[in-house]
């Protein structure tokens, strides 16, 4: 966020208090946990007045994301990926307010060149959705945020395609891996 320009349209805001509110969450767990009951009390308290912020901020950059929703076969394909990438809350995700700007936030990155797939999975796997108020608008600002970065090399995307293969206990195919591997350029001819 902070090597980033700001939007002028306050969504950099609403991403540093979406990060807060998980944050703040966060913190509630671990003392939860540890019975540090007063810690708990703030925690909540703080949590409270996080998403009242993020409530009255969030929502003209939303809109304003809404607004560029792609063309309903890109949104088809998009609902796809979603009940691929997270099942058990797919149907929440879809019917979502915020699911536009989902939509929209994805068909950017897309553009970009990034997978919307793995970005998808990339922000399902950040955090646990069970307890988001708004999971379309939990994963349009990480979405939002992942696509910042640059898109991954050939390289790289071997190498997360073993590194998942690995935690499932499966294999990657000499197949697949040969088919992402980045291809050696001609010889020049003189």
């Amino acid at each position: 966020m902070v090597r980033e320009p700001a939007p002028k349209d306050g969504a950099l805001l609403a991403m540093f208090l979406d990060a807060a509110i998980l944050a703040v969450i966060a913190a509630a767990r671990w003392h939860q946990l540890r019975h540090h009951d007063q810690q708990v009390a703030a925690a909540h308290q703080t949590l409270i007045h996080l998403q009242a912020a993020y409530e009255q901020t969030a929502t003209a950059p939303l809109t304003a994301l809404a607004q560029r929703r792609p063309p309903q076969q890109i949104v088809k394909r998009h609902i796809l990926l979603i009940r691929q990438a997270m099942p058990a809350h797919a149907e929440q995700v879809v019917e979502d307010p915020a699911f536009d700007a989902l939509t929209a936030a994805l068909a950017t990155a897309e553009k970009a060149g990034h997978d919307p797939k793995q970005l998808l999975q990339q922000a399902t796997d950040e955090r646990a959705l069970n307890d988001a108020r708004s999971p379309a608008r939990v994963l349009t600002w990480r979405i939002e945020r992942l696509s910042t970065r640059p898109v991954p090399s050939d390289r790289a995307r071997v190498a997360r395609m073993r590194s998942a293969a690995r935690r499932q206990g499966t294999a990657v195919s000499p197949a697949a891996v040969a088919a992402s591997q980045p291809q050696p350029p001609q010889a020049r001819r003189r």
